[in-house]
């Protein structure tokens, strides 16, 4: 009886619990709109819980209608969710961000919170859909102190890309590139003369599989990077998977680019025929000789030829992305194809490319990751302008009085002027090898070029296994092996009728390059909470890095026929080289981080090197660096205020290394291409240094980082960066059989303030309100040569390495006008201490002076960006100020009669003509005006500019329409680049190279480009 009446209350009271408890159901996803599968969903005060499913979905029964929820997801802000008698909830998680925002900089990792580091970030909505193939572009004026530029227009050119300065005089001077942690190779690898327009590897990378650029400025940052850190080091991190429902994403976009010519301008076949004519009669000559040589009859023929050389470009991308995952494994996946038409005739570049990056975490303890990615590029690499076809040489010499078309002409000549009367203009093409045919090269570009091809062909596979192990919960080893192989196959065929391939009746050079990197990182870190507000976290570490290089080039000619373009169809080989090289790194390396209530951090690196390239004397060196900084808000006395808060102060000193020279400088070798009396032998080549080290560069850093109403956060720094031990080569005595050597002698420093300002001055509670952020950047930067070989000047070209001047000092004969009486040039003289002291009409008697900087004394950059209701509107400004560029293109286009049958800018027609005249122009004479268009600051220009870099306007559909059409989001666009530029340069694009010099450059385009994004 007992039994029964137990179990009969027990019945009563399971009942009234069962009526008790409520079904909840519901959706968590991530900002995206994603669902999270996995997530934890936790009655509060509980352990009743479940996870959502592959959707994102739960159902859950809970004990009361007031039950709180706690939701949990890795990497995302743990929330609190009262159900006040909710029987459905839909919950968004937000991803940790602000200062809690991870920074990845190759070897470690850290946040916002407690950065020491000078480090610089750009995310993926500021790099993905940009219309460009070569991702440093779309850095540009993100990032104070990061200076990049394009030596060319040419799709995939290589970039140029200075951080804090020059940093070397003749070593290299870019920045070390890692990818995904591990050291990457950059540059050119052609061997085939591409002049201006070498093609670029690192444009193979995929600017959409990109999740974040970081740019590692200061010791603190750049002394883990050792002897290859001292240029800055530019940290990529592609994409990785997150756990949840997959993602699929497809991206398409289509885009026209026309070519910018700035403020440049040539004179009409009109303008160009009575300007001869001028030039004729300004020469002595009579009417009827000048009618002679410029007959009425060149009007009848005429043609634009720079119209003629350029093209509106097509570009077209098309990409699939998935990304997705559960606990255990994640993934992203991408494959895409990009074409760029230049906007310069017979110029492309198309890219192929595949990444898959796996994450899997195989227990508690082990984890894997491998990123394997394959890109093909073929490009038709647009023709230097030093070559007869190259269509800027042509373009912007060939004078419209020559037409590209044969005329069709009479059969008898006019018995008053003796010439073939003209009919009309032929369908068929000069090839520029015709009697009368006057243009500069002698090529008409559209009959060469489409049997000229200039293929550059490259694949690179780029392969990473990391391993981790955790060997105890403050102990972890990691393992990776990552495999860098670059190929490269290109062709330069000339046809036997064109100019270039005339003297050799056709000819054919083939080249075929590889290079292979192997590297291997071991690791142990080390984490440890040392007790209540002490943390500890550190790694030793140990690298090995080794490049081989290989390659053949073949020449051969005589070629029976142009379509023949196989080396076995040549009548005469020519030459067959090869070459192999390698170089080698071995580090050992470590970092300490300490940490006292996240208020007080320290930073310590030290790194160990040892390098085959150089003297057995200095192999190894050791590069290390300390920071520290203070979070200051935190401390007790600092006022609770809504002004000022999130106030650091850090510093940091140390030293780094720059080892971008070649790989035996310090090596005594020997040439085996010689022979003495048809016997093979050897001559030494270079002189032995085993004493050649590093350059070396000590900076010292301090910063402060705030917050201000809540609304603005600033960080500004200043530098100073002293590069030590300058590789250059120096005068040694004839004796030894040499006349110079690769010594460490020299010294240079960069000075410098950074601003980094990020504002929100409007925000909306609302998902779908209107709001405003900016985005604002300043880098200042000095730079002066503190010693060089006996303090001796080296003369750089047009410009002087000098002690106590910047690196990029112009230094040239000073232009003092046109002598108003007789419309002849001057020029300044100088004194034995080069200050002027005269004027002179000889050239040969001017003086040489600094007149100038080819680098900025600043550049900013200001994004404005603004959304409402899914609308979107950006706009990003980028300047350069304070450098000056010297117009090399001018002196063919601006000769006052020097090049006499070529073309002439428009302002040619402002010359001096009657006594009295005060112009900048001295008179047009045939063979020219004694010397004027010679070296001088006459065409020395201010190149500062204004550039409304890229401006997107975007339309998001809600959430509304979406979930109708079955899918997670739809983004449509339109962006332009390159769009609007101020400035006073009147040459093609005032945002040239270091080198201070512009001559025939392939000029960038304006872009206009459409999309569409799609994630299902």
């Amino acid at each position: 009886m007992k039994k029964i009446f137990a179990l009969l209350i027990f019945s009563v009271v399971t009942m009234g619990y069962v009526s008790a408890q409520k079904t909840v159901t519901g959706n968590i996803s991530g900002e995206d709109g994603l669902g999270l599968i996995g997530a934890n969903v936790l009655e509060k005060g509980t352990s009743n819980g479940t996870i959502t499913d592959f959707d994102g979905n739960f159902e859950l029964a809970v004990s009361a209608d007031d039950a709180v929820l706690v939701i949990s997801y890795a990497g995302y802000t743990t929330q609190e969710i009262d159900l006040a008698g909710q029987s459905n909830v839909s919950i968004v998680m937000a991803e940790g961000q602000m200062l809690e925002e991870v920074v990845v900089v190759g070897y470690s990792e850290s946040s916002r919170l407690t950065d020491v580091a000078s480090v610089s970030s750009v995310s993926a909505e500021n790099i993905q859909n940009r219309p460009t193939p070569n991702v440093l572009s779309a850095v540009q004026g993100q990032i104070p102190g990061f200076m990049t530029s394009a030596s060319s227009g040419q799709p995939g050119s290589v970039q140029q890309v200075r951080i804090r300065g020059t940093g070397s005089i003749t070593a290299g001077r870019n920045p070390l590139y890692v990818i995904d942690g591990v050291i990457m190779q950059t540059g050119s690898i052609s061997q085939l003369d591409s002049g201006d327009n070498p093609s670029d590897i690192l444009s193979l990378l995929n600017p959409n599989d990109i999740a974040s650029i970081n740019v590692l400025k200061d010791a603190s940052a750049t002394a883990l990077y050792g002897s290859r850190g001292s240029n800055g080091v530019v940290v990529i991190n592609t994409k990785r998977g997150k756990s949840g429902k997959t993602a699929i994403t497809v991206k398409t976009q289509y885009g026209k680019t026309q070519a910018q010519f700035g403020n440049f301008q040539l004179m009409s076949p009109q303008q160009i025929w009575d300007y001869e004519r001028q030039i004729l009669a300004n020469s002595g000559q009579t009417e009827e000789q000048i009618n002679g040589t410029r007959p009425d009859t060149m009007l009848n023929n005429t043609f634009d030829w720079l119209d003629a050389a350029f093209q509106t470009g097509t570009a077209y991308n098309l990409e699939l992305q998935a990304q997705g995952g559960n606990d255990k494994t994640r993934f992203f996946v991408s494959g895409g194809y990009n074409s760029i038409e230049g906007t310069q005739v017979f110029s492309d570049y198309r890219r192929t490319s595949l990444r898959t990056n796996i994450d899997h975490t195989a227990s508690d303890k082990l984890n894997f990751s491998l990123n394997f990615n394959t890109s093909y590029a073929q490009q038709m690499n647009a023709v230097s302008g030093n070559r007869f076809q190259s269509p800027m040489a042509t373009s912007f010499t060939t004078s419209p009085l020559q037409g590209a078309y044969l005329p069709i002409l009479g059969d008898e000549p006019d018995p008053v002027t003796g010439y073939y009367p003209f009919l009309g203009v032929s369908d068929e093409l000069y090839t520029g090898l015709e009697d009368g045919y006057f243009g500069l090269t002698n090529d008409n570009f559209l009959y060469s070029l489409p049997l000229n091809p200039v293929d550059v062909n490259t694949l690179r596979v780029l392969t990473k296994l990391d391993v981790s192990y955790q060997i105890f919960d403050f102990l972890k080893f990691s393992q990776s092996v990552n495999v860098d192989l670059i190929t490269d196959d290109s062709k330069d065929f000339d046809d036997p009728t064109t100019n270039d391939g005339e003297n050799d009746n056709g000819s054919l050079d083939n080249t075929f390059n590889q290079n292979r990197a192997i590297t291997t990182q071991s690791f142990l870190k080390y984490y440890s909470n040392l007790g209540g507000s002490h943390n500890l976290d550190a790694f030793v570490g140990f690298e090995y890095n080794r490049v081989n290089t290989k390659g053949f080039y073949a020449r051969g000619i005589g070629f029976a026929d142009g379509r023949l373009q196989t080396l076995n169809s040549s009548a005469e080989p020519q030459t067959v080289t090869g070459s192999i090289s390698n170089y080698a790194f071995v580090s050992f390396l470590s970092n300490v981080n300490y940490d006292f209530l996240d208020k007080y951090l320290v930073t310590l690196s030290f790194r160990r090197d040892g390098s085959s390239r150089f003297g057995e004397n200095n192999r190894w060196g050791n590069f290390w660096s300390v920071g520290a900084a203070w979070r200051l808000s935190d401390e007790d006395f600092f006022p609770d205020n809504d002004v000022i808060h999130d106030v650091k102060v850090k510093a940091s000193y140390g030293t780094a290394g720059n080892a971008s020279i070649g790989n035996f400088p310090s090596q005594e070798l020997y040439g085996f291409g010689a022979a003495y009396q048809g016997q093979p032998g050897s001559t030494p080549s270079q002189i032995s240094n085993p004493n050649l080290t590093w350059e070396t560069s000590d900076q010292f850093n301090v910063g402060l980082d705030f917050g201000l109403f809540n609304r603005v956060e600033a960080t500004i720094e200043f530098y100073n960066k002293v590069s030590k031990d300058l590789l250059l080569d120096v005068p040694v005595s004839a004796v030894s059989g040499f006349t110079s050597a690769t010594r460490n002698i020299g010294e240079l420093k960069n000075t410098g303030i950074e601003l980094t300002l990020g504002a929100s001055p409007v925000t909306s509670s609302s998902a779908n309100g209107f709001t405003w952020d900016v985005d604002f950047n300043i880098g200042l930067n000095q730079n002066e040569i503190t010693a060089l070989p006996n303090s001796e000047d080296i003369d750089n070209g047009s410009q002087i390495w000098r002690v106590g001047e910047p690196i990029r000092t112009i230094y040239i004969q000073e232009w003092a006008g046109v002598n108003p009486a007789d419309g002849t040039p001057l020029w300044y003289t100088a004194d034995d201490d080069g200050n002027r002291n005269g004027v002179t009409g000889n050239y040969n008697e001017a003086g040489e002076f600094v007149v100038g900087n080819a680098s900025p004394d600043f550049t900013a950059g200001l994004t404005n960006t603004f959304s409402f209701k899914g609308l979107y509107l950006s706009a990003f400004f980028y300047t350069a100020q304070g450098h000056e560029l010297y117009n090399a293109s001018l002196p063919f286009m601006d000769s006052d009669g020097v090049r006499f049958g070529w073309t002439h800018v428009v302002e040619a027609l402002d010359h001096w003509k009657e006594p009295g005249d005060i112009t900048s122009r001295p008179q047009p004479r045939s063979g020219g005006n004694n010397n004027a268009a010679a070296t001088s600051t006459r065409y020395l220009e201010d190149a500062s500019f204004i550039r409304l870099k890229q401006a997107t306007l975007g339309y998001s559909l809600p959430a509304a329409i979406t979930d109708k059409l079955k899918v997670t989001n739809v983004s449509a666009y339109i962006m332009g680049e390159n769009l609007w530029t101020s400035t006073k340069y009147s040459g093609l694009d005032p945002e040239a190279d270091e080198d201070g010099s512009e001559f025939f450059r392939y000029p960038v385009g304006r872009t206009i480009t459409f999309g569409l994004d799609v994630t299902f």
